[in-house]
């Protein structure tokens, strides 16, 4: 029997109706009949009830009409609710009328803001509700309720979550950044303007700040040891530089490699650190004269002298590379997790056979390369640890993983493709335009993943390089016109000591 317990008011009634009776009328949202309704939505109805009463009419048959709270009516048949309030108001006069008053209740609606919903939260863990009970009595994921307590007890970021559009999620990763205000800053730009690229960009700003505490650590190490630390090298012609030697790169009378150990008795002697995408490096400088007493010589003595100071072209050129291969590295490490999380999915991309073959006939040398080293990176992305590339003869990391998960064949297979293809590729893939590579950071983007900016210029430069190919003669193909790579061995190496 239907509950009809009714409440009248000066401009209408509300009745408790069984949502299963109910016509829903046609809405100013296209398709939000047919929108798959949220399992966290349909929970909170199941649990609570329709709390706020949706709004309808009687139409000339006696039907109960709902005009607005659509997506509530569905969500309490699909839960099994046996009523739902409706206030019931004037049928509408016409379609315009109905199209009007769907505007105006849509325009007015304002969801909680991410802050507020973390601060009401903060407020049930208060009256003692653990994460867990909190989820389920709004509905919610347990992760999600404790992402959102974690920042709403951090001031600095349920300020950040307030003051900007980002998500609980990313105001979580922010507050790691709070003692540094500028890459705070430059997260934040990010998650609002570019939020596909946020974890890229984290990545970066993570890597950025360890190697410059790993170059602070390394400074700290050789003031400890009596070094003075200099802010720079010397410029090249300068005064200094006519009275210092570097001796990074000098040897003995006998040849022997010189060491820090071997030059830290020296009177006046002096260190310049750097940051590097690979890590720290310090250029060590002793006094001329010394170097001469102890016989100390180039170690490239018999190689071509150098011309003088580097160009403006050629610095720029090095300062491409030196930030080309750290934004390389970071991308990688986003890449390599968000594969990781890929292949421990229930579910992998429907076309991940299509790439198995196509690895298997058309990138064999790649694949070789990586089956022959024991296939280190395939090992790491379904989770065996501590495998590091190795012979032909070292040990098969996957010895034994595909019959201790026999419902994951393709999983295995899928690993073992991606792992040669990631160790196919290398520091200065961004910049050689290899179709190969490019190809596959494309397939990694139709199945969902973010490219950053330095990997999308992997597929850039695929396309300007066949383009060029395109337009060459046959004569001019033949003369392989991408052989130079334009790269040094040490691009970190300074101007001049």
């Amino acid at each position: 029997m239907t509950d009809t317990t009714t409440i009248t008011s000066a401009t209408g009634t509300v009745e408790h109706i069984d949502p299963t009776t109910i016509t829903i009328e046609t809405n100013v949202r296209p398709g939000e009949t047919m929108a798959p309704l949220p399992r966290e939505f349909v929970a909170s109805i199941r649990d609570h009830g329709v709390m706020e009463p949706v709004i309808g009419y009687r139409d000339e048959q006696g039907n109960v009409v709902v005009r607005a709270g659509q997506r509530r009516t569905l969500a309490a048949r699909e839960a099994g609710r046996p009523t739902i309030p409706v206030y019931f108001g004037a049928a509408p006069a016409d379609e315009a009328v109905r199209i009007v008053e769907q505007l105006i209740e849509n325009d007015q609606r304002e969801d909680l803001t991410e802050g507020q919903r973390a601060a009401a939260w903060q407020q049930l863990a208060f009256e003692g509700l653990s994460a867990a009970t909190i989820a389920k009595r709004v509905g919610r994921k347990a992760a999600e309720v404790k992402t959102g307590l974690r920042v709403a007890e951090n001031a600095h970021a349920a300020a950040t979550v307030e003051q900007h559009t980002i998500t609980l999620d990313q105001a979580a990763v922010l507050i790691d950044f709070e003692d540094h205000p500028a890459e705070h800053a430059e997260l934040v730009e990010v998650a609002e303007t570019n939020p596909t690229r946020f974890e890229h960009a984290v990545q970066q700003v993570r890597d950025k700040i360890a190697r410059a505490e790993a170059a602070a650590a390394l400074t700290a190490e050789l003031a400890e040891a009596g070094w003075t630390i200099r802010d720079r090298e010397p410029m090249y012609g300068s005064e200094e530089a006519k009275n210092l030697v570097r001796v990074n790169y000098m040897v003995t009378a006998e040849g022997e490699r010189i060491t820090r150990a071997d030059v830290e008795d020296v009177e006046g002697r002096e260190a310049a650190v750097r940051a590097t995408y690979s890590g720290p490096e310090a250029s060590l400088f002793i006094p001329k004269k010394i170097a001469k007493e102890r016989k100390y010589r180039d170690a490239n003595a018999n190689a071509a002298a150098p011309a003088g100071p580097l160009s403006d072209e050629e610095k720029a050129r090095r300062k491409t590379v030196r930030e080309g291969r750290a934004a390389w590295k970071s991308a990688t490490a986003v890449r390599q997790q968000w594969l990781t999380a890929k292949i421990a999915g229930k579910t992998l991309p429907k076309d991940a056979i299509n790439l198995v073959a196509e690895a298997l006939t058309g990138n064999r040398w790649a694949m070789h390369r990586s089956l022959e080293r024991g296939n280190a990176t395939a090992a790491a992305l379904v989770g065996i640890e501590g495998v590091e590339s190795s012979s032909y003869y070292g040990p098969n990391a996957f010895d034994g993983w595909a019959q201790e998960h026999p419902t994951k064949p393709l999983h295995a297979a899928l690993a073992v493709v991606l792992g040669s293809y990631e160790e196919g590729m290398h520091e200065n893939t961004w910049d050689s335009g290899d179709p190969a590579s490019a190809a596959y950071l494309t397939r990694l983007a139709s199945w969902g993943y973010g490219l950053s900016d330095i990997e999308q210029m992997v597929i850039d430069r695929a396309a300007e390089r066949a383009t060029a190919v395109e337009a060459l003669t046959d004569d001019e193909a033949d003369a392989e016109p991408f052989d130079e790579d334009g790269y040094d061995d040490d691009p970190e190496t300074p101007d001049a000591a």
